[in-house]
């Protein structure tokens, strides 16, 4: 029936401070400006972020994006004031959660290798 997630989308309180911090922060690819939302390319991935200006709620749904160096990408956050969590493990993944301005929830995780 469905053959991808084409993009996640969030709400945030200011597009344009929203869209640097993405760009600056998290070095998201802008790709698309309507005036009203911005889309995102992360990494080499297919599916892309958008965000828009509107009421922020919170939310069970939360991206996962990947890393190939799990703790250096969240000593990166941690250098650019991003408020993030402790690395945890769970069967085989790494991961910690961190939250953009407007508090929506991010998770990066690496696979453990043996």
């Amino acid at each position: 029936m469905f053959s991808k997630v084409d993009t996640v989308h969030m709400c945030v309180t200011d597009l344009k401070k929203s869209t640097q911090w993405y760009v600056e922060v998290l070095e998201f690819e802008q790709v698309f400006d309507s005036g009203k939302y911005v889309v995102f390319q992360i990494g080499q991935g297919d599916s892309t972020l958008t965000v828009q200006e509107g009421e922020v709620r919170p939310s069970s749904i939360k991206p996962i994006l990947f890393s190939d160096a799990l703790e250096e990408s969240r000593l990166k956050l941690v250098e650019k004031d991003v408020k993030v969590g402790e690395i945890k493990e769970d069967g085989g993944v790494t991961f910690f959660e961190f939250w953009d301005l407007d508090g929506n929830g991010f998770e990066a995780c690496q696979y453990i290798t043996f």
